[in-house]
This record gives C-alpha cells, structure tokens and sequence, in this order.
C-alpha cells in the first residue's frame, strides 16, 4: 500500500476529481472538498493532526483566518430589497437609452471592470451582489429578440464573466485573500514568497483570460444572432 501511495502520478488523482467533478456540473462544495481530501490523502496528511497538521486542522485554520469572506452574507437582504423594488428594470430602461451597445461589448466590458476592480482592492463584486442585479439584465436588454433560452445564455455569459474577472484578477491585488494564501503556504512550506512578485507574476494568465473571454462573448453574440435570424426566416416561411 505505501509502495503504491508513492508513486508520484496518485497525487494529481484530485486534479482529476475537480475537472472530472466540475465539467459533469457536479456541486462545487463537495467535489473541492472531495478533491482536497483526496490529494491531501495522497500526500500522506492524516486525517487530524498530531505530530503535524491534519486535513480537519488545515480547513480549520484556513476558515479562521479567511472568515472575514462571510461578510457579503450582510448584503443579502439590501440586494433582495433593490430588486423587490425595480432594480431590474431601472438597468434595462438605462441599457435601452444607449445606442451601439451589443451583448459582446457588455460582457467584455463587464469582465474588463471586473478585472480592474479586483486590481484595486474593491469589493463591489461577486454573482449576488453586482452580476445578478445590475450585469445580468443589462446582458438581456441588448438582446434583438430576446427568448428564454438567449436570455438563460446571457445570464450564463454574465456569471463566466464574473468568475473570469474574480478568478485571475484579485491576484493582481498583492493584500487579496488569494495572494496572501498561497504566499502563506509556501512559506509555511519553506519558500518564502514576496506578494508584490506574486501579483506581478499572474498579469499574463490575466491577459490571456480576458483574450479568451473576448473571444468566447463575440462567439456568443453571433451564435445568438445566427439562431434569431433563422427563428425569423422560419416565421415568415411559417
């Protein structure tokens, strides 16, 4: 059994776990967790430490020193409140006045805004708090003839955008949570890290997502365009 634990190749069994985990829409919550737990198992690390830390200390102490990321729970009930009284349709009338606006342009500048925001340290952010009430109906107001399943897909684009945005662009940020983590890690394990580097050094994976991102939204916009088009051709032929 410790023969086969050594192989190096079983500790990317985790890695496998999350890919395999999310792209079959597993939930999140417990394929991470699954996926720590698996790798952490791998690695050697006991279930509660004794002589070192455990996997229940190390969860322990990650939440104790990053609880503070619980406070958005606060916000909640403002947002519940902003949108029970039209907050949705006030940023539909607004993206309605602008002229030249698309659904592409929206999410890339929606993803650019979020990267810029997580640069600076700003916590006007996150699905609940600004994609959902504001982004999200911007994203299916531009929408020619919007339907069901174009808005389910700009919605859609609005959550990837902001998972793009918060992702990669907090790092750019050397006191966020991210960058703070894996600096403690790794000098926790021996390698001190400067978090001023480390921030420096996520600017091109920040680049690429936002290429990436780029590409994907205008891909969206003309196959939402494509399929409207043909909708219209069939109800004239109809």
């Amino acid at each position: 059994m410790d023969a086969w634990l050594a192989w190096p190749a079983w500790k990317l069994l985790g890695v496998v776990m999350l890919v395999v985990g999310l792209a079959r829409r597993w939930p999140t919550g417990p394929v991470v967790l699954g996926a720590g737990f698996i790798t952490a198992w791998l690695a050697g690390m006991p279930l509660i430490g004794s002589a070192r830390p455990g996997m229940l200390d190390t969860l322990g102490k990650a939440f104790v020193e990053n609880r503070v990321i619980t406070l958005y729970l606060l916000t909640l009930p403002a947002i519940g409140l902003a949108e029970r009284m039209g907050l949705h349709a006030a940023m539909a009338r607004f993206m309605g006045q602008l002229a030249s606006v698309s659904l592409a342009r929206v999410l890339v500048g929606f993803h650019l805004a979020r990267v810029v925001m997580g640069a600076l340290g700003l916590r006007l952010q996150g699905h609940v708090t600004f994609g959902r009430p504001i982004v999200a109906p911007m994203a299916t107001a531009v929408l020619p003839r919007p339907t069901a399943s174009s808005e389910a897909d700009a919605k859609a684009a609005v959550a990837a955008a902001e998972n793009y945005g918060n992702f990669f662009g907090q790092n750019l940020f050397p006191a966020s949570a991210g960058c703070l983590l894996v600096a403690g890690v790794m000098s926790g394990a021996g390698y001190p890290v400067d978090v001023v580097k480390l921030s420096l050094c996520a600017i091109p994976i920040v680049a690429v997502s936002l290429g990436v991102g780029a590409v994907q939204f205008f891909w969206l916009e003309r196959r939402l365009s494509r399929a409207q088009s043909a909708e219209g051709e069939a109800d004239r032929h109809g």
